[in-house]
């Protein structure tokens, strides 16, 4: 066999694809992934990524998408994030340091830089932008969006005939606004949610990673004799940047779980306030909010809607547990229009109110005035019913008709505590004692078959009424009347004005009688 024969079968005997890049790609991809910064490099870095968080952060206190787009497009951010994979999967500890410390560099700067804008420059509007709220309360699929953004950007970088791509993954992964959302938060005095925006930029960051790492290996950017020479330090790297990720998942996982449940019970409470409103209602559903024990209904139309009362049993028969209803109505003309009515003062209106919502057994939470309207927030175990005799009120107190609206949230009455058989027995006795002279009612004790009840008294006072008494408020309990003649207590040195303590079963002993109360 000649050499050019024994070439040609070893080649025909070679695997036909192979994973591998040639070193031209694997050159390219080092320098893509800042693998060797130069001063050069860093510098620009740094300018980009100074500018992208400006950019990002107007844009957040705009509330601008096509802004924040446009930081996303220049920010460099994720070449180093890359890097930092690519020297864990490689085992560069010099290199990991090195893009470890630009990362960490960008991080702090990046926050402060925003934090320093967002207390200079104010918000659009007076509240948090959709923008900014938006990054401020991650999901697991956040963490999906990153693995796969991660994915496609190492893959983009490592194959040059791809590298057209990196503008959109930098677009899907959106490193730098969630990591400018975190010092726009801190400069409005937002912990909160500035934890949230946090907590996203984390998610993006190892997801990078992870799936980098698995890019890099799958495409031959590290060579297969990296891994053989050094296996465990291999498995080692992969858990360092997967462990991290699978925490993220826990926590990212329950936060989605529960905004699938807050979904579906805003759904379910949305479609038992329109089935309340029914088909033909002349009113508009305008908003409904869900917290944990009351659902808040916001109708406008052109009449009062029904009574609250039927929303709350419609409410509690979809949910299967209790929950409160609070509606809130305000008054238009023809679905948009609102209606001209003159302002109320509040402080002559409020004691209208509190005497009206007293005679219903309401309690007032709550008062304001929006366009003439007064909107009384209310609360107590049945609804205020019609309002149209609370308007009334308030034109005859104030000379002003105004519209009134009135939520109501109802609240569950608390347990009487019933009275015990010993109580029953105690007052019934005192009442009877109360309106007979030189008589006291000693002591009411439990016996194991009987009520005993004993009183002193003198030698002309018949217990007869006592024992009826006795018998109309206890009529299924064997009550026993024991009188104590007054003169023995004068023998034994006590007198009516110290009664004696509650009865002991030696009562029966002292001087007297007992009779049956039946």
């Amino acid at each position: 066999m000649t050499a050019a024969t024994e070439q040609a079968t070893t080649d025909h005997r070679r695997p036909v694809h192979r994973m591998t890049l040639s070193a031209e790609d694997r050159r390219s991809a080092m320098d893509a992934l800042m693998l060797r910064p130069s001063r050069r490099i860093v510098g620009q870095y740094s300018v980009l990524l100074v500018l992208s968080i400006i950019v990002a952060t107007m844009g957040l206190l705009m509330g601008s998408t096509a802004v924040v787009i446009g930081a996303m497009m220049i920010a460099p951010l994720m070449a180093p994030i890359m890097g930092m994979s690519a020297s864990i999967t490689m085992g560069w500890g010099t290199r990991l340091l090195a893009t470890t410390a630009i990362v960490g560099a960008s991080v702090i700067g990046g926050i402060a830089v925003a934090w320093a804008l967002a207390r200079f420059v104010p918000l659009a509007n007076s509240g948090l932008p959709a923008e900014l709220l938006s990054r401020s309360s991650p999901d697991i699929r956040d963490l999906v969006v990153a693995l796969a953004a991660g994915a496609a950007g190492s893959y983009a970088t490592v194959r040059r005939d791809v590298s057209g791509a990196l503008p959109g993954v930098a677009v899907a992964v959106a490193l730098v606004p969630p990591l400018a959302a975190v010092g726009v938060l801190l400069g409005l005095d937002q912990p909160g949610l500035a934890r949230g925006a946090a907590l996203l930029f984390a998610a993006n960051l190892f997801g990078i990673m992870l799936a980098a790492s698995i890019v890099f290996i799958v495409t031959g950017f590290v060579p297969a004799r990296q891994r053989r020479h050094s296996p465990i330090r291999f498995v080692m790297s992969i858990v360092l940047v997967t462990v991290p990720v699978a925490l993220l998942a826990l926590l990212l996982g329950s936060r989605f779980a529960a905004s699938v449940a807050d979904a579906s019970a805003l759904r379910l409470a949305t479609q038992t306030a329109v089935n309340w409103l029914g088909p033909d209602s002349a009113d508009s559903l305008e908003a409904v909010t869900v917290s944990d024990s009351t659902v808040t209904v916001e109708v406008s139309g052109p009449v009062p809607p029904g009574s609250t009362s039927v929303l709350t049993s419609d409410l509690i028969a979809a949910f299967g547990r209790p929950i409160s209803a609070a509606v809130q109505w305000f008054p238009v003309r023809n679905g948009d229009e609102p209606v001209p009515v003159p302002d109320v003062p509040l402080d002559g209106a409020r004691p209208v109110v509190e005497a009206w919502l007293a005679e219903r057994g309401l309690a007032l939470t709550g008062l304001s005035s929006t366009d003439g309207t007064i909107i009384a927030d209310t609360r107590g175990p049945e609804a205020p019913g019609e309002v149209a005799s609370l308007a009334d009120a308030i034109e005859d107190a104030l000379g002003i008709r105004p519209e009134v609206s009135i939520s109501w949230t109802q609240s569950v009455p608390e347990a009487v505590e019933e009275p015990s058989v010993l109580d029953i027995a105690r007052g019934a006795a005192e009442q009877w004692a109360a309106g007979i002279p030189d008589v006291a009612v000693l002591g009411v004790t439990q016996k194991p078959d009987a009520i005993l009840v004993t009183f002193a008294g003198g030698a002309e006072t018949a217990p007869a009424e006592l024992r009826v008494a006795l018998g109309i408020a206890l009529p299924n309990t064997d009550v026993r009347v024991n009188q104590i003649p007054t003169e023995a207590l004068a023998d034994l040195g006590s007198g009516l004005a110290e009664p004696f303590p509650p009865a002991t079963p030696t009562d029966e002993d002292i001087l007297g009688e007992t009779f049956p109360a039946g």
